[in-house]
């Protein structure tokens, strides 16, 4: 009986804390009524209000105080800052902000893409990239630019730490990592690259990497030379499976067309008679003789004499205008 209450007990205090948990996070996520003008409270975090965002890219952005919303448009190339209307989003053609030109261009490789966009202290931050660079942008809520910085490297996240004030920028190409921390004392929207710490790290090449381990080249050989004797030996088995497989059908092959030919007797038994020699003699002979025809040796060569005739004279030309002359 007392193992039962005590499970009856346990179960009543996990759902009291379920309930109490889940009260926090509808609090949370529904903000309070205003009254009298005041801006809605909004739940923070005491640990998400110091943090800082990880660096990912992110295509969508939300501002939870004055609802205003900014989205990558990757099909224009632009950022558009969408305002709820009566509980829809609606876009203006004049609140868009256009990263680079991409009608009738043909340098693909120089356009730049946008590759995430936030919302911090107020302002729209975009950050755009090409194959050789980068530029950060920083919008207001208008699409208007009000700070551009154009760095190289490959950039395609980042972040900001409320806390640090500082606006950290990362990325990967095939040659290494970049990173980046722009300091925002000053706002985001006076952020300099003066003041930015820059981190590169390059990746070490193949070969790099075998030169440090192996660096006299003996493994390197020995595994070419294994390598190259497995691809003949197997080159080989290769080549002796295809001809047994070739070989036997061809006996087979052979095998029926004796089933279907038929064979004397005195030949598969081995045991020949004299007739049989003089039965090929004669058929031998006998075709022999029938590959040419008996011809008579008449010589038919005759000589035949012929008059003069002025068809046949050389002397008359049907172009007699060089005699003439």
């Amino acid at each position: 009986m007392i193992k039962t209450q005590n499970k009856w007990i346990l179960c009543f205090n996990r759902a009291n804390r379920m309930i109490a948990s889940l009260v926090v996070v509808l609090a949370c996520a529904l903000p309070t009524t205003a009254q009298d003008g005041q801006v809605p409270a909004v739940c923070h975090h005491p640990q998400v209000k110091d943090s800082y965002d990880p660096l990912i890219p992110q295509l969508f952005a939300v501002d939870t105080e004055t609802q205003v919303y900014a989205a990558i448009n990757t099909v224009q190339n632009t950022v558009d800052v969408l305002t709820p209307v009566n509980g829809e989003l609606v876009r203006d053609i004049a609140k868009t902000y256009l990263v680079d030109e991409t009608y009738k261009r043909h340098d693909v490789y120089r356009i730049y893409r946008p590759k995430s966009v936030a919302i911090y202290e107020g302002y729209i931050v975009v950050l755009a990239s090409n194959r050789d660079s980068c530029y950060l942008g920083v919008l207001d809520f208008n699409a208007r630019l009000v700070k551009k910085q154009i760095f190289a490297g490959a950039a395609n996240a980042f972040s900001y730490s409320s806390a640090a004030k500082t606006l950290y920028i990362s990325g990967e190409s095939q040659i290494g990592y970049d990173f980046i921390a722009l300091n925002a004392q000053n706002g985001i929207d006076r952020i300099d690259l003066k003041d930015a710490t820059a981190v590169h790290y390059v990746k070490p090449k193949m070969s790099e990497v075998i030169a440090v381990k192996d660096p006299y080249g003996i493994g390197l050989t020995v595994i070419a030379m294994v390598v190259v004797f497995l691809a003949l030996l197997l080159l080989y088995q290769i080549f002796k499976q295809t001809g047994r497989v070739m070989m036997a059908r061809l006996k087979k092959k052979n095998d029926k067309h004796e089933g279907q030919i038929g064979v004397p007797v005195a030949v598969a038994s081995g045991d020949i008679h004299g007739a049989v020699y003089a039965a090929i003699a004669a058929t031998i002979h006998l075709y022999n003789e029938e590959l040419h025809d008996e011809e008579a040796t008449v010589l038919t060569i005759n000589k035949v004499s012929r008059a003069y005739s002025p068809w046949s004279s050389k002397i008359h030309g049907l172009n007699t205008y060089f005699n003439k002359r």
